[in-house]
Order: C-alpha cells, then sequence, then structure tokens
C-alpha cells in the first residue's frame, strides 16, 4: 500500500461512516411519515427487516476482520433498523390485508431459512481442515450434537403447526447436525461423549 492510499485511509473511512449514517437515519423520516398517518398505509417494512440483517452480518465481519469502522456504522444500522421495524409493526398491527401479510411472511421467512440453514451449518467452516488432518480438535462435540438435537425438534414442531418455513431449515439442520456428529464417529481416536485423557507422564 502507497503513502498516498494509506493517508486517505483515515479520511475515507470518516466519509463513508458519516454518509451511511446518513442513509440509515432516512428511515427517521418513514417513521415520521407512519405516525402521522397512524398507519402503514402502503409503505412496505421490508426494507428494515432486509437492512437489519445486512447490518448484522457486516458486524459479524467488521469484528472478524478488526475494522472498527464497518464493525461501529453498522452496530448503529443494526440498532436504528431494529428500531425502525419495531416502530412499523407498532402501526402495522390489524391494518395490514391478507395479501401484505403474505408477502411479509413469505419474506421474512426466506430470510429466517437462509440464516438458519447457515447457523446449523456453520460448524462445517473447518470441515477441509478435519478431512486433511483427519482429527475433530477442531470441533466442538456438544455443539454439533446440539445442532442436531434442536433442529429436529424444531422440524417436528414445524410438523405439528404445518409451517414449511419452519420446517426446511430445520430439516436442514438436522442433516447437518447428523454430518457433524457422524465426523466425530469417523475421525476421534475415542468417543466423543468421553473427556479427552491427556498422558502426564504415568505407566
Amino acid at each position: 500500500m502507497t503513502d498516498s492510499s494509506t493517508s486517505l485511509t483515515p479520511l475515507f473511512e470518516n466519509i463513508c461512516t458519516i454518509c451511511t449514517i446518513a442513509l440509515f437515519l432516512t428511515g427517521t423520516q418513514i417513521c415520521k411519515r407512519i405516525y402521522r398517518m397512524n398507519a402503514t398505509g402502503d409503505i412496505s417494512g421490508f426494507p428494515f427487516i432486509a437492512t437489519f440483517v445486512n447490518c448484522t452480518l457486516w458486524v459479524l465481519y467488521g469484528y472478524s476482520s478488526d475494522n472498527s469502522a464497518i464493525l461501529l456504522v453498522n452496530l448503529i444500522g443494526a440498532f436504528l433498523q431494529m428500531f425502525y421495524a419495531l416502530f412499523y409493526l407498532r402501526y402495522a398491527q390489524d391494518r395490514y390485508n391478507s395479501t401484505d401479510k403474505l408477502s411479509v411472511v413469505f419474506r421474512t421467512g426466506i430470510i429466517c431459512c437462509v440464516c438458519t440453514v447457515i447457523m446449523f451449518g456453520s460448524p462445517l467452516a473447518s470441515l477441509k481442515e478435519v478431512v486433511q488432518k483427519q482429527s475433530t480438535d477442531s470441533l466442538s462435540f456438544p455443539l454439533c450434537f446440539a445442532n442436531f438435537v434442536v433442529a429436529t425438534e424444531w422440524f417436528l414442531y414445524g410438523l405439528l403447526i404445518d409451517d414449511r418455513f419452519v420446517q426446511v431449515p430445520n430439516f436442514l439442520g438436522a442433516i447437518l447436525g447428523i454430518i457433524q456428529v457422524s465426523l466425530f464417529l469417523k475421525y476421534s481416536k475415542q468417543s466423543p461423549l468421553l473427556p479427552k485423557v491427556t498422558n502426564l507422564g504415568g505407566i
């Protein structure tokens, strides 16, 4: 990185941060309109949900990459979008027609499905290392086993209430949980249910 680009980095961090926060604050104008109408009218609340999810993911990225600018601006964004969404729901209650409700349920359900599958599959991020080293040291058995149990329970619950947005991601989560547990059966040197024993110089 050149000296000129290094000197410009703080400037652009500040510009990006200020402009992005200004972007997030435009939601206050939408909330004011809703407050004045005492109803949501034709205004969609989906942008609030989508932006909240986006900010949350960028918070994780900023934290993982030690980028304080990305972390800060998206923490602020996530907080604001959560406030906007709750404010929207406050005035949208009992005012949706059936088409609006189905639209919100579908869009939110898709986001929930994607995030749930990613969550249950996240331990497999170290799958390559597990296979190469033929060791599950990089995995947590309690986490993997809990993923399987919890996903299975929610899948069964989804069947009972006949909700595919609950069924599908948790069915996939249960499969991912089985894969994770099977890695312990294949690569663990001893039962994953037993604590590892370290030779401390005995016989």
